[in-house]
């Protein structure tokens, strides 16, 4: 029921803020030398406008002129990036126990090695993504073996 009152809400909102002719005009300023102008309407309203900020952190003003409705967003994105040719982690990927039996699917065991050799006392968060090859799934039990 829940949803059904968040869509009607929506619903609602969508309505009261509609403008069949929005026209928008948005700047983005700081005390530095930057300055970036948006232009959103009927025909651009959908469309991602993005800007990167010349200084983080830093002070900026946001400005609105027109009618309508727009969603601003501002997103931070940081990576430290290390020194050619060093690594931050080791990886190794091997197969064992390969079974190809005619009569049933065939079997076997990935084993991964992951160990951090970065020059701090920890990595803070580490998050490994394993997929499986196309048609292959894992085997429920063996996801309870996994050492972290």
């Amino acid at each position: 029921q829940d949803t059904v009152i968040a869509l009607q809400a929506l619903a609602a909102y969508g309505e009261a803020t509609y403008n069949a002719a929005s026209q928008n005009r948005v700047k983005i300023t700081s005390k530095k030398p930057f300055e970036k102008v948006f232009f959103v309407n009927n025909e651009n309203r959908l469309l991602l406008q993005q800007t990167a900020l010349p200084e983080v952190p830093g002070k900026y003003s946001l400005t609105m002129n027109g009618s309508g409705c727009v969603f601003i967003q501002t997103a931070l994105r940081y990576n430290i990036h290390l020194p050619e040719g060093s690594f931050g982690f080791l990886l190794s990927v091997q197969t064992s126990n390969a079974s190809c039996p005619q009569d049933r699917p065939a079997k076997f065991d990935i084993v991964l090695i992951s160990s951090y050799t970065g020059k701090c006392s920890s990595s803070n968060m580490v998050i490994i993504d394993v997929k499986m090859l196309s048609g292959f799934v894992p085997v429920k039990s063996s996801l309870d073996k996994v050492n972290l």
